[in-house]
């Protein structure tokens, strides 16, 4: 295995487990959300699984540290009891947050004395008072019921005096005397209680114990990071949120992050025109959502440009040996067999960081000395999404039904992977297949004139669940299938939407047969059937890496196009095609050679080879006029031209 594949299999799958040096090294700005989230409000983030949450946080609490700020994180999963979270139905909903709350302000507490303690500008003496009270406010008991007090009152006396005397007729004399007194009092108090113990925090004591502890902080100022927020029972939720509000929201020289997961959170409530909990609108300034930023159908640019930044920097905080280029093209070029498989592998992750190490470690580990293919890429990422992903939904029978459905609705008869639902309807089973990460969000609020009134949710099935029909003549033809023709890139706003929408209500009166109980039931029939297209071969391009010249942009000649033209010509002869016209060689071009950004139009390529003379007149470039349009070929001898310009012919064979 090379060194390069090596690192990748070394890359952390969780960000909590690695040192805050690899985070901060590993860490790739997201558009300006690091900005945001570093502002002193109280604010929710929001992410799917692996999108990056925690890492985030963690991130942001390195960084505070480095100014000398106090930063208490709090894993939400480490808090409460089993009498806390999972007690029987008796105990009243406020009880059990109540209890939730005090585990958590133990958590702060404890936190605080470890954070004065290791700072020298905080005088622990000074805090200690503070720290105490804050404590015993915490975990405050009360009984709920009656005390009664018995007192009982004793009290004795004893006094005894004895005198005798005796005569003889011996000269004797004997008077004997004797006096005993005693006194007792018994006095005994007892305390009968009848009712229940119960925690009583009572939060403005509480609130004003924590202000006083912040004045003395460095700057003035706290910072508490919740994390996995989700992990909280949701019916205890709104309760813990409103005790968080009044405690902690009315501090103003203390910000709070909560990171959760949308559709598993519950901040808060309304019953009886009464609200319990936060008003994310008014008491959170700014909720942050991961998932809108990397999925690849919505931006590819942006969605390749950090996931090339994401395993690129994992890769330089590994790497202790320097096997990886500094330059972050050059290390994708190590790692790829083309261009565009490193884009497979973006749209393969459908947004999701910790999707995309699980894909690319699992590439490298098959693929031994060899840069990572399309074939690589998408067995890895077919494996992933079967013994990982799609188990997470095998506890929801009904998720799997929908899914059978959603599969065969738009793969199976539409041959897409793309689907329209309202947005006003709310449907859990696809909250569920979303927050699982088997369809992925592309675009909210999508109208069509046809559909006046009405909008919807614009949703993808997951990479891995159609892998096994790429290449194949039943693979899907594009996103979605709207008047008479595959739409690729999503759009806002439509003039007609009919065949792309899925309406949940048929599936639920449609009805199922129960043969599919586990993903692992979910067959395509062209997976069995489907007759394999064959896919271009994997060719080497590493011969172009020694020319130490970047090809989008050198010329020859005063001109581009003679380079663009000649690599072209190569690339194809060696996938096996001996002639070419401009489109064919436009296209394994920039398949292969051209930047991300800096992909090539055939159609400048075409009126070049048509139209300068530089370019037809070079000695390498044989052009065969025909009926239908030139074709373009390498002459006999073009390796001396090669050798001419470039001088590393022999790297070619």
């Amino acid at each position: 295995m090379n060194s390069i594949n090596e690192l990748l299999l070394q890359i952390s799958k969780r960000a909590e487990r690695k040192s805050s040096d690899y985070l901060v090294k590993s860490f790739v700005h997201l558009g300006h959300v690091f900005t945001i989230l570093k502002t002193e409000e109280n604010q929710i983030i929001y992410g799917r699984r692996g999108t990056g949450k925690t890492h985030l946080l963690l991130f942001l609490k390195n960084s505070l540290e480095e100014k000398n700020e106090i930063v208490i994180q709090a894993d939400m999963r480490c808090l409460g009891s089993t009498g806390g979270i999972y007690a029987d139905t008796n105990i009243p909903l406020s009880e059990r947050a109540t209890r939730l709350l005090s585990d958590l302000l133990c958590e702060i507490h404890t936190s605080l004395i470890e954070q004065i303690s290791g700072n020298d500008i905080c005088d622990l003496s000074l805090a200690a008072p503070y720290l105490d009270n804050l404590l015993d406010l915490s975990t405050n008991i009360s009984i709920d019921g009656t005390v009664a007090i018995e007192r009982s009152n004793g009290e004795s006396s004893e006094n005894n005096q004895q005198l005798s005397g005796s005569i003889s007729s011996v000269p004797l004399f004997n008077v004997k005397g004797s006096k005993q007194e005693k006194n007792s009092q018994i006095v005994s108090n007892k305390n009968t209680t009848s009712g229940k113990e119960k925690l009583k925090l009572h939060f403005g004591a509480i609130s004003k114990s924590i202000k006083n502890i912040i004045q003395l902080l460095p700057s003035n100022k706290l910072w508490i990071l919740l994390d996995e927020w989700s992990e909280v029972p949701q019916d205890l939720q709104p309760f813990l949120a409103e005790s968080i509000k009044k405690i902690l929201f009315s501090i103003p020289t203390l910000t709070i992050k909560i990171a959760s997961i949308e559709h598993r959170s519950r901040f808060r409530m309304v019953n009886d025109n009464e609200s319990i909990g936060l008003e994310l609108s008014a008491d959170a300034s700014t909720s942050i959502n991961l998932d809108e930023f990397m999925v690849f159908d919505t931006d590819k640019t942006k969605s390749i440009e950090f996931f090339k930044e994401l395993i690129h920097k994992h890769c330089l905080a590994l790497d202790e040996s320097n096997y990886c280029p500094v330059e972050s093209n050059k290390f994708i070029k190590q790692i790829f067999t083309s261009n565009s498989v490193f884009e497979e592998f973006v749209r393969a992750s459908e947004g999701i960081p910790r999707d995309a190490i699980h894909i690319i470690s699992e590439a490298a580990m098959h693929s031994g000395r060899n840069r990572l293919s399309i074939f690589s890429i998408r067995t890895a990422a077919r494996k992933w999404y079967t013994t990982n992903k799609s188990k997470d939904i095998n506890s929801c029978e009904e998720a799997i039904h929908l899914l059978d459905w959603i599969i065969n609705k738009v793969i199976a008869e539409k041959s897409t992977r793309g689907f329209l639902v309202r947005a006003d309807v709310k449907e859990d089973l696809i909250e569920f297949l979303y927050d699982s990460r088997i369809i992925h969000l592309v675009k909210q609020g999508v109208t069509a004139k046809n559909q006046k009134g009405k909008r919807f949710n614009l949703y993808v099935l997951d990479y891995g669940c159609y892998a096994d029909l790429l290449s194949t003549k039943d693979e899907p033809k594009g996103m979605i299938y709207e008047e008479g023709e595959y739409i690729e890139i999503p759009l806002i706003d439509y003039r007609s939407l009919n065949s792309s929408i899925l309406d949940i209500n048929e599936y639920k009166k449609t009805g199922h047969l129960p043969l599919v109980q586990s993903t692992d039931d979910i067959y395509l029939q062209t997976k069995h059937n489907g007759i394999r297209k064959k896919p271009d071969n994997e060719i080497d391009i590493s011969f172009l890496d020694n020319i130490g010249v970047d090809f989008n942009k050198l010329k020859v000649k005063e001109t581009v196009y003679i380079p663009i033209i000649f690599v072209g010509l190569i690339l194809r002869l060696k996938l096996g095609h001996t002639q070419s016209s401009g489109s064919e060689i436009t296209h394994v071009f920039n398949h292969y050679v051209a930047g991300i950004d800096s992909h090539k139009k055939s159609n400048n390529i075409s009126r070049a080879l048509r139209d300068n003379e530089i370019v037809k007149s070079e000695s390498w470039l044989k052009i065969h006029e025909l009926k239908n349009g030139n074709r373009f070929s390498l002459s006999t001898g073009w390796e001396k031209c090669w050798d001419e310009y470039f001088n590393t012919y022999r790297l070619i064979e």
